[in-house]
């Protein structure tokens, strides 16, 4: 008697992201041993990420650094590379970094673009390793709107050149200064500038850490954290300094990139020489609880910070993800705060990008959303699903480069462990992808050799219920937004028997999102072995 095919559905198909640290022979199903270019919606569908779509024609040289700065009612985009610090004017692509002008440009000797960019009473605060700090006044200034800070710490001999610093509490606070690196210093009360007069002042922390040597600084529930390389302390009472006092020293554990630092919903995150951490605030604790958010890829994460501390981040908020970049390797991970994974930690996915358009630096803005500087000197907007590259020959030439996700799948258990399976079939329900290319391969009882690629071409249906946007019919038409038809079904045969399978799929994106939405394996009983 003909034996009965058996359904092997695997509906949470990779819904808990990237897992690189677990055993891949034991490991659920629902993580992910490879997760590349990819997103997980609210819903856990994998997705394609959305592209970087240039602005402005590249400039050669990586924007190191990038901030959004409202001067009077005027929201302005700040960017660096080189010695320079430009204001970025959008609506000419071909010279969005212009060549002279102290209005526009900013020249600072001795710089490389690594600054960081501080918001405070209406101005915009610059600081660099290195460099005296300098200020633009935009619309509040007369004459020149830059200029270098006038007033040293009276305890300062040589120079007041801080790296790290942030606007918070009614003044300045920074830290970092080649000649006193484990002192933290606070402006006058909203007066940047001023750090001899009123009641500005000082926090010596040699006394409480040895050798180490302030890294960053950031506002945390009312408290003042201090980041060291090797330590944390947090103060209280920051806006008021005369009552300025240890709340807590973290010992062991420090930070490793100023840049990494971002204030997540009611938690703030850092990378560590560990992983990507957090301070949590809980009710049942008066302390702040360290949190390992990189457990599901810390041996990997170490071995990058190992190669290279060069890292930036951003929060976007509307999508719920944390991006840290590692820039010299174009190493990025995206941690998705949306959804937690049964072990309490966001889920990861990576993205990689060809053709230097990596991010270099990156900011959240209201004007266009996630904006990133990149390793070609351009900037680029998230949008869309191709990587959009801007070239000027007297007009603006856009040329869109296709990526490719790939996810692959723990080794999936088939059935008892003395008995294989006849491999039959794959169904997968997938949304949109119109016109794109899907590579299917597996790998069997643990085998190194994948089988031979199956290519899939994506053709959904574009009858029937559409998007919103993209459709002819649609609201908007068919130039802004591309569109993204409904579920289709593909089957494709398998071959060979097996106990375990490992599943690798990739998809190259062709300007539409795509989305696994359901996978089943189609078995039959095999023999005994």
């Amino acid at each position: 008697m003909a034996k009965s095919l058996s359904y092997f559905s695997l509906p949470n198909f990779g819904v808990n992201g990237l897992n690189t640290q677990d055993n891949p022979a034991t490991l659920d199903p629902t993580f992910l041993t490879n997760a590349n270019n990819i997103v997980l919606r609210e819903s856990g569908r994998i997705s394609l990420r959305k592209g970087l779509k240039q602005k402005v024609v590249p400039s050669g040289t990586a924007i190191g650094s990038l901030i959004e700065h409202n001067d009077q009612g005027t929201n302005k985009i700040f960017a660096s590379h080189g010695t320079s610090i430009y204001t970025v004017d959008f609506t000419s692509p071909n010279a969005a970094f212009p060549s002279s002008g102290d209005d526009v440009k900013h020249t600072v000797s001795g710089t490389t673009g690594d600054w960081q960019f501080v918001n405070f009473n209406d101005r915009l605060h610059c600081f660099h390793s290195g460099v005296i700090p300098q200020r633009y006044d935009g619309s509040l200034g007369s004459g020149s709107k830059w200029t270098a800070h006038a007033t040293d710490p009276a305890t300062i001999s040589t120079l007041f050149d801080p790296s790290c610093a942030m606007g918070f509490y009614g003044r300045i606070w920074a830290g970092g200064v080649t000649e006193a690196k484990d002192v933290v210093y606070w402006s006058n009360l909203l007066d940047g500038d001023d750090w001899t007069g009123g009641d500005s002042g000082l926090i010596d922390l040699s006394k409480f850490w040895d050798n180490d040597e302030v890294v960053a600084l950031a506002p945390f529930y009312g408290k003042l954290v201090i980041f060291g390389k090797n330590n944390i302390v947090i103060y209280n009472s920051p806006e008021t300094v005369g009552s300025l006092a240890i709340d807590e020293i973290i010992r062991g554990v420090g930070c490793v990139s100023r840049d990494s630092i971002q204030a997540i919903g009611d938690d703030l995150v850092f990378l560590s020489a560990t992983g990507l951490r957090s301070l949590a605030r809980t009710t049942e604790k008066d302390k702040l609880p360290l949190t390992d958010l990189s457990v599901n890829i810390k041996d990997t994460l170490i071995r990058n910070i190992g190669n290279s501390t060069n890292v930036k981040s951003v929060y976007v908020e509307n999508e719920g993800i944390y991006i840290m970049s590692f820039v010299d390797n174009n190493i990025n991970y995206v941690f998705d705060f949306k959804h937690i994974t049964p072990n309490g930690v966001p889920r990861i996915t990576t993205w990689t990008f060809s053709n230097d358009r990596e991010p270099s630096s990156m900011a959240y803005t209201e004007l266009y959303g996630l904006l990133v500087g990149q390793q070609d000197g351009s900037l680029a907007g998230y949008e869309g699903y191709n990587d959009v590259d801007l070239a000027w020959d007297g007009g603006a030439s856009y040329s869109s480069s296709s990526y490719t996700s790939d996810v692959s799948s723990p080794w999936i258990s088939l059935g008892q462990s003395v008995s294989a399976v006849l491999l039959k079939r794959i169904i997968m329900v997938l949304e949109g992808g119109s016109g794109a290319t899907l590579g299917l391969k597996w790998y069997k009882d643990f085998g190194a050799s994948p089988s031979t690629t199956t290519n899939i071409d994506l053709r959904p249906t574009s009858t029937g219920t559409t998007a919103l946007w993209g459709a002819s019919t649609s609201l908007y038409g068919t130039s802004k937004f591309t569109p993204i038809y409904g579920l289709q079904e593909y089957r494709t045969p398998l071959t060979g028997s097996a106990k375990h399978i490992k599943l690798s799929i990739s998809v190259a994106s062709n300007g539409y999102d795509a989305s696994i939405q359901d996978l089943t394996l189609l078995t039959k009983e095999g023999k005994i072995r």
